[in-house]
């Protein structure tokens, strides 16, 4: 705020154009791609592109790019206004007719690249302004203005380019920090893995040759050129036949390939592939470890996975909400507020994490909680409902009636333990793991260390325990918090 005036300052203040580390150029924007600018040797953002050529990166950022994909999207209405519902109602129908899914994925080539242009073919239907389709265009083809406007290189303008209309060109942007349109993709970070990795795979080959066909070695009598030539010939011809003929006096030999040492040209070309998914995908695929270690490590991953497909979704989703679904609805309904397009992203739950979640709920029931409406169709999805309740006639119980089973007799089979003794140590163990804990996350941890050498089985039932145990205690808290 101003001191004098008390109104906010409406006006940009640090921008690029005063930037003393990013001077501009004829008013266009400076590219700040390090790799681009070291190693991109006149190809420009192509360079990218080029990387897609490794089976690893492809299929990783393919991966990443499906996961937003698969997840179903849809449109919501500003509000429940008529003109809103409508305006709703036609970006929904045009999204559908242009395949919003294709579009989705082309744009989301700003992952690798740093942004990603489509171009909107806007053409005239009925009393409809429809967009027919979106062309992704190549991105070596625009430089962005002083103003962050879009600009096209042609054959006319290869310099400073032309400056494109409003409402016609799509730019999803990503990662960049100081609000550069060109972005900052992974292929900056990827560029030195692939690079390595191909001169690995380079040596490696050279490598397997000299295992595969031994270096020969001819020795000749001294002072005999012609000696010496017709050796180099017999030389020759042991790449192309199984035997050969040596005048007497020269030696033939074979110098077989050795070498020491633990690395290997294999083992680095695998690590630079783990470095490439953990840089894409958030955490390395494989996992080391045995039993309960690798479940919990599976979960993590899944959890990591989960957070960058809604990154990506919303990340798209915000842009075409400013663009896209905003240029259907004011041309065509432009007294209504622009409806807004999302994916609806729901953790994909495995077998492992539904089996420590349900025995977590039995638990739970065990010691008198019952989930609400909302949490059994958050965790457990859609199409449940309870059971009906039936009214218990009463009972009379006999005085020898024995005891109902108890808790700690109940958990006790949870596990493979002989007696609720038995697994009142282990609960104990629990308790104290649950007690140091700080949060969730750290809780896990914990328990994988302490139970890791347990089965999966074992382990995922600790696990429900321990976070059963850390809820109670939250649950206590908050009582023993409002009755004071």
């Amino acid at each position: 705020m101003d001191n004098d005036t008390k109104k906010p300052v409406t006006y940009e203040i640090a921008s690029v154009k005063n930037d003393p580390f990013s001077p501009t150029f004829a008013g266009l924007l400076n590219q700040e791609d390090d790799t681009l600018l070291t190693r991109g040797q006149g190809k420009g953002i192509k360079l990218y592109e080029e990387l897609e050529r490794d089976g690893k990166v492809f299929a990783t950022l393919n991966k990443r790019k499906m996961a937003v994909i698969a997840r179903p999207w849809e449109v919501k209405p500003a509000s429940n206004k008529r003109a809103d519902v409508l305006a709703a109602d036609i970006v929904r129908e045009q999204l559908t007719r242009i395949n919003f899914d294709d579009l989705c994925l082309a744009l989301l080539d700003a992952i690798n690249k740093g942004f990603s242009v489509g171009e909107v073919i806007w053409e005239q239907s009925g009393n409809q302004i429809v967009a027919d389709r979106v062309m992704p265009r190549n991105q070596r083809r625009f430089l962005f203005g002083d103003r962050y406007e879009l600009r096209l290189v042609s054959n006319a303008n290869m310099l400073t380019g032309d400056e494109m209309p409003n409402k016609k060109f799509i730019v999803h942007s990503l990662g960049s920090k100081d609000g550069s349109p060109y972005g900052h993709g992974l292929g900056s970070r990827l560029f030195w893995l692939v690079w390595f990795k191909r001169q690995g795979m380079g040596f490696w080959m050279t490598f397997l040759d000299k295992f595969g066909s031994p270096t020969v070695i001819g020795k000749y009598p001294k002072n005999d050129p012609e000696g010496k030539k017709t050796l180099i010939e017999a030389l020759s011809a042991v790449s192309h036949d199984t035997g050969i003929a040596i005048p007497e006096g020269m030696i033939v030999e074979l110098l077989e390939a050795s070498r020491g040492g633990n690395g290997s040209y294999e083992s680095m070309c695998r690590y630079m592939d783990e470095q490439i998914a953990d840089c894409v995908l958030g955490d390395p695929e494989g996992s080391k470890g045995s039993g309960g270690a690798v479940a919990s490590a599976a979960i993590t991953r899944n959890e990591v996975r989960l957070e960058l497909v809604k990154f990506d979704a919303d990340m798209l989703s915000a842009t075409l909400n400013k663009t896209l679904i905003k240029w259907i609805s004011e041309f065509n309904v432009p007294d209504a507020t622009p409806p807004t397009v999302w994916r609806k992203i729901v953790p994909s739950v495995s077998a492992a994490d539904m089996k420590l979640v349900a025995e977590k709920d039995e638990i739970l029931d065990r010691l008198g909680l019952e989930p609400d409406e909302n949490y059994i169709r958050d965790t457990y999805g859609e199409g449940w409902k309870r059971k009906a309740v039936v009214t218990a006639k009463p009972v009379n119980f006999a005085e020898n009636e024995p005891d109902p089973m108890t808790v700690d007799e109940a958990l006790a089979k949870q596990l493979s333990v002989q007696s609720a003794s038995a697994w009142n140590v282990v609960l104990e163990k629990i308790r104290d793991v649950v007690a140091q804990a700080d949060s969730l996350n750290g809780l896990k941890d914990d328990l994988v260390a302490h139970f890791g050498d347990y089965s999966t089985d074992d382990l995922v039932n600790v696990m429900a325990t321990g976070f059963a145990l850390a809820e109670l205690r939250g649950i206590s808290e908050v009582m023993d918090r409002y009755a004071k």
